[in-house]
């Protein structure tokens, strides 16, 4: 439960002064401490001195024994020097180890006795070097010295193992000691400074609270201004990107070709989404590629013209696909690589109505960081629209050619032929220019079907349409006028250029051999007539019959040749 604030103001000048004894304490603390750590090293150091001078006295003790015994034992002159020199050593360290235990009385006496039975000990050892005295000497008095030698030998052994056994009871105690103190003293810095410091942390949390709370307000009355701000600016957005795509719901409903709908989305995002560049691409028949049938913007990420339908993510999924710098997934294949990701949005949306993939609006631009994006819904919503606006042109395409075209042949039907007949010859009519039109027959039709089947029959109209195509211009119309009679108009084309493509048309049919179900049908030879206007007529209808008539005078004529209306009966 939080402190009131009033309550916390009165409490920190006494959690202040707290604070402040409790680190002077601590700090006092640490000084007599290390005062103390001092003193104890000092005590340690000392004992540990003693310890060795004890262990070093005894060894001289030895040394001068062995010394003197082997002297005595193998009269080699050189053990006689060693063993004065240990005598003299050990006199010496044993008055060093009175001095060094001053400090303890009691341990000082012990030194003291170790010191006057050492020196009586290498007195007595000195007889060990004395040749000539040692000889003087009978059998009892050296065996009496001998005892004696040991006594004094186990009373030394006895005096420095009392003297090592009291110095290593008094180092233990020294270093527990020392371990207790410097363990209180730890504890007591260690309570004292975590207490000093709690008192202080929470000082400064309630000072950081009220600061806190003396900026709250400030901060969320700007924060609000801020809110209401955007909100306002995303409302104006809001309403005229509803306003646009209303605007562009209504005109795509009157694009009646794919470039005027591809030209109306493209400057409909533009307008949405200003700095954004991008591409829409179209399914082709096969549905396994899309090609870029538009573009608009200054890329701010390349895409190919052509992609794969396994290139893109929207595609495999069906759905749309959004990457903002490293977030979202994988950038699609058909993506530059080479584009830097941060700073940089692609939205890839599919073109889908009635359950068909129709293509892919890619729609890129640069991002900030902390911005919202709130472009892609909007994009969505005209991906939709646009798809169904495809579907509904593909599907008008679809049945204006189901209307016009003949389904067998390819070529326009009759009635196609009917309505731009008169079209295309006014037009030339008001250019000064000729028109002719051909009326084809196939040779023999008849007993074809009846030999063949009909069948392959069919299949020989569609090769002859087939062939028609492939030999008209492009501002010709090549018809099927019904059965296996074709009309074929030929805009700005007098009389002696008609027959020569009457004649071109005759050989390329007869040239060549129709097969159906792996056999041969034989060569097809055809009849022509041609009328030209204005010189046999200006009417439409009845320059077809002059051209009809002129096709019965060639198959009347031995049928497989090109006849034109002005020629003599």
């Amino acid at each position: 439960m939080s402190v009131p604030p009033s309550r916390t103001r009165r409490l920190r000048i006494p959690a202040v002064a707290i604070a402040l004894v409790l680190l002077l304490g601590a700090g006092i603390a640490a000084v007599m401490g290390v005062r103390s750590f001092q003193a104890a090293s000092n005590s340690l150091e000392h004992s540990y001195r003693v310890i060795n001078l004890i262990e070093a006295t005894d060894a001289a003790v030895r040394a001068a024994e062995a010394n003197a015994r082997g002297f005595r034992n193998t009269s080699v002159a050189e053990y006689r020097p060693q063993a004065f020199a240990a005598m003299a050593r050990a006199d010496r360290l044993g008055d060093q180890l009175v001095e060094l235990t001053a400090d303890n009385p009691q341990q000082q006496a012990r030194a003291r006795t170790l010191a006057g039975a050492i020196a009586s000990h290498m007195a007595a050892m000195q007889v060990l070097l004395d040749v000539e005295s040692l000889d003087a000497t009978d059998a009892d008095v050296r065996r009496r010295d001998a005892g004696v030698n040991l006594r004094r030998v186990a009373e030394l052994t006895a005096l420095s193992q009392e003297m090592h056994a009291v110095e290593q009871m008094l180092l233990q105690q020294r270093r527990e000691r020392s371990e207790r103190e410097a363990t209180t003293l730890v504890l007591f810095i260690v309570l004292a400074m975590t207490i000093a410091l709690i008192l202080l942390g929470m000082l400064l949390v309630g000072l950081a609270r009220e600061n806190r709370r003396s900026r709250q307000l400030e901060r969320e009355a700007r924060h609000a201004v801020s809110e209401l701000q955007q909100a306002l600016v995303l409302r104006d957005t809001l309403a005229e990107q509803r306003r646009t795509q209303s605007v562009y719901a209504g005109l795509l409903q009157s694009c009646q070709s794919r470039d005027e709908l591809m030209s109306l989305t493209m400057r409909t995002v533009q307008d949405l989404v200003p700095g954004s560049s991008g591409r829409c691409y179209l399914s082709r028949t096969s549905q396994n590629f899309l090609e870029s049938a538009a573009s608009f913007g200054n890329q701010v990420i390349s895409s190919g013209d052509v992609i794969m339908h396994e290139q893109c993510w929207a595609l495999r999924r069906g759905q749309p696909h959004y990457t903002r710098g490293r977030s979202g997934g994988l950038r699609c294949e058909h993506i530059d690589p080479d584009t830097p990701v941060e700073g940089v949005s692609s939205l890839c949306v599919p073109l889908v109505a009635q359950g068909a993939s129709l293509g892919l609006l890619h729609v890129s631009g640069r991002t900030s960081d902390g911005v919202e994006d709130n472009d892609a819904p909007i994009i969505i919503a005209i991906a939709e629209q646009m798809g169904m606006a495809i579907a509904n042109l593909q599907l008008r395409e679809t049945l204006r050619l189901q209307s016009i075209r003949d389904p067998l042949t390819g070529l326009f039907n009759r009635r196609y032929l009917e309505e731009n007949l008169v079209r295309e010859m006014l037009r030339c009519e008001r250019r000064r220019l000729p028109l002719s039109l051909m009326m084809i027959d196939i040779d023999h039709f008849k007993r074809f079907n009846d030999e063949h089947g009909h069948a392959a029959g069919d299949a020989v109209l569609a090769h002859v349409g087939r062939i028609l195509q492939s030999l008209v211009r492009a501002e010709d119309l090549a018809c099927r006028y019904g059965g296996e009679e074709f009309t074929i108009v030929l805009p700005e084309t007098d009389a002696a250029s008609a027959i020569l493509r009457g004649k071109e048309i005759c050989r390329a049919m007869s040239s060549l051999t129709i097969r159906h179900m792996d056999r041969p049908l034989g060569p097809v030879t055809m009849s022509i007539g041609i009328a030209t206007a204005p010189h046999d007529s200006a009417d439409a209808g009845l320059l077809l019959e002059i051209a009809d008539a002129a096709l019965y005078r060639a198959k009347a004529q031995g049928r497989d040749r090109v006849l034109h209306a002005s020629a003599q009966a």
